[in-house]
């Protein structure tokens, strides 16, 4: 057995648990059930906080369960686990980035304006797609990406639809034949 069960660092959300729970006693199921523990986690939870046998059951109140816990959270070799995981879980956020990286596309505040109130539910005639290929037409740098962002909010729109255009049709098959494998290889172009 563990010197330290996998629940000590939720030992606070216990209590808030228990202190909004009826006043019914609280054993294994319930232990499950509340505080979200496998059974060998909620028998280890009443064993250690003095849970009596009762029939085949071991039972706790949920006062004295409540109050074990709060023992426990004040318990210094307890309060060692929890700063140790606290020390864990800050060295793990120190090695990620602080700022999300920026973006390599320069978008202008205008621009991102304009493509927030965007509200695209056909293609403009800059963007075809077509069977197996896409193409775009554009001028510069900021015009592609206004196609692309419309290209993408279409297809959140109106995938369906789009993918119809895009995908060939099945070939047709006499009946009884073999299915034909045909992939299918999409490629998008960008017309200056």
């Amino acid at each position: 057995m563990n010197a330290y069960p996998s629940w000590i660092h939720r030992i606070p959300d216990m209590i808030e648990i228990l202190a909004l729970a009826g006043a019914e006693p609280v054993d294994r199921q319930a232990a499950e059930r509340l505080f979200n523990l496998r059974a060998t986690a909620a028998k280890t939870l009443l064993r250690r906080m003095g849970a009596e046998l009762c029939g085949h059951s071991l039972v706790i109140s949920r006062s004295l369960l409540m109050a074990r816990l709060r023992e426990a959270l004040e318990h210094p070799d307890w309060k060692w686990e929890a700063e140790r995981r606290r020390a864990i879980r800050n060295r793990v956020e120190a090695t990620q980035p602080e700022q999300i990286r920026r973006s390599l596309v320069p978008v202008t505040e205008e621009l991102r304006k304009t493509l927030d109130r965007i509200s695209v539910t056909e293609l403009p005639a800059t963007i075809e797609l077509l069977p197996g290929k896409v193409v775009i037409h554009c001028q510069n740098m900021e015009h592609l990406l206004q196609q692309l962002v419309q290209l993408a909010k279409t297809l959140d729109n109106d995938s369906e639809n789009l993918q119809r255009r895009v995908e060939p049709a099945p070939p047709r098959r006499a009946a009884g034949s073999e299915p034909a494998a045909t992939p299918v290889n999409l490629r998008a172009e960008v017309a200056g």
